[in-house]
Order: C-alpha cells, then structure tokens, then sequence
C-alpha cells in the first residue's frame, strides 16, 4: 500500500522503529522532513526508537544523529548491531575489519594488526572503495578463525555511490569457508532489545530503506513494515523489492 506520508497509518502504531542511514539521514545531514515528523510523533506520544545496522556502539549513533540536529528529546533511545554485540560477546584476542581510523568502542577486546593472531575476526566496517572485495579476499583467504559480522548490509551510501558495506565482507568470507555469526538487521536479537526499549508496544511499525533487512527483519519479529525508497532503495521499483513490505513511501514525510 502507497502511502502521501506517515500520518496515513501513526496513529494505528503505539512505537515506531526507524532505521537511520537512507531513512532519516543520508550520511551528512539530515532528509529534509525527517525533523519535522519525529517532532510530530513525539507530540503525539508515539515513542520512536532507532534501530540501526552500525559496528560502531549506540553511544557514537547517538552523538551522531544528535549532531546533525536530530535532538535526543525526539527519540526513546538508539540501537546499534555493534551494541548488541559487545554486550553479547566476552572480550577475546579479536582482529577488525572496519574504516581506516574509525574507533569502534570495543574496550576490553586485544586488538591486535596480524589477523593471523586473533581468536576472533570482528567486522565492524569497511573501508571501501579504498579496500575492495579483492583486497578483503586476499586477506581473509587463508584463515579459518570465526568471524563475528556486527553490521549485516551488504551495501552502503558513500560519497562516491553505493559501496560494499560490512555484510558484503562477511558473505565473501563465508565463500571462503569462514564461519560467520552475523548480528544485527534481519535477525531476531537486535528487535527484540530494540522493542524493549520503546516499552515492548503491542503495535510496532518498523521503518527502513532495505526490503533484505528491515522489511524482513520486521516481519520476521512479527511487527508491520514500512519501506521509503531512499537510500539503498533508491531508483528501485517499490513492485519489484522482496519481501514485499506492508507500506511504502518515495520519501519519509509526515
């Protein structure tokens, strides 16, 4: 179903979930009516929560949405793949793959250069397009440690277009022959502490701009899906994505 904007359906939802990255932000700043609506949904009383595929930890989310002027009064809290699983995992010998001078917040964990050291490879990040997937294979194909993927798109928006995000990295390392536990949007852990944290609603709606991850990790946690075809949806035919959400918008907008 088309929806003009989000007033179509809020208030049929008691909390909303939002992805950032393609939904409410583009990477920079903010889409020019997302203010506006958290703005709306909080006079309203309708607790909004962001729920996020980031390696990073919640707290660097936070810091980021708020300075870009999405104030904190406008969500409950923010939810990160890289929170679930730091707060998931016990400190190990661990290798990162991630954005060149990017800190990640994994305090506790022995960081060290040489994967061939680790007990653990922890894909937070990439570092494309400086370090392409032909990089990434000449890296990884010789180890057999398991790898832990904190941030499962396999796409993500950069200033030069659309790049390998970190779940590109991990799917290729599965091809390897590596072993991959993967944490965040689609799968189940990360909605349900996200739920938690808007007071476990009876009627939630998630909102995102990928059908892979946020329309089927939406439904498979049982709430009702909203896609905008921003971000890694753009230029897409809303008829085309699979799966198929329940609401679809061109644009976030009240």
């Amino acid at each position: 179903m088309r929806l003009d904007g989000l007033r179509d359906i809020a208030e049929q939802f008691d909390g909303i979930l939002f992805d950032q990255f393609g939904v409410l932000h583009d990477g920079r700043k903010p889409y020019p009516h997302a203010i506006a609506l958290l703005e709306t949904l909080k006079a309203k009383s309708i607790p909004v929560g962001i729920i996020t595929n980031s390696g990073k930890r919640a707290e660097a989310n936070r810091q980021r949405l708020e300075a870009m002027g999405l104030r904190r009064e406008l969500f409950v809290d923010c939810l990160s793949s890289g929170e679930v699983a730091f707060t998931s995992l016990s400190p190990q010998r661990a290798y990162v793959i991630g954005k060149t001078g990017e800190d990640y917040g994994f305090e506790g964990f022995t960081l060290v250069d040489d994967p061939r050291l680790a007990e653990v490879l922890l894909i937070l990040g990439s570092d494309a397009p400086r370090t392409s997937l032909q990089d990434y294979a000449r890296l990884l194909g010789e180890l057999s440690i398991p790898a832990i993927c904190c941030n499962p798109d396999k796409q993500m928006l950069t200033a030069s277009g659309l790049q390998p995000a970190p779940g590109a990295i991990a799917a290729l390392y599965e091809t390897l022959g590596g072993k991959v536990t993967w944490i965040g949007k689609p799968y189940p852990a990360i909605y349900r502490q996200a739920a938690h944290l808007i007071g476990n609603p009876r009627r939630v709606l998630c909102v995102g701009d990928s059908a892979e991850h946020d329309v089927a990790g939406g439904r498979a946690a049982g709430f009702s899906t909203l896609l905008v075809m921003t971000g890694v949806s753009e230029g897409l035919d809303p008829a085309s994505v699979e799966p198929q959400p329940d609401f679809w918008m061109p644009q976030l907008q009240w």
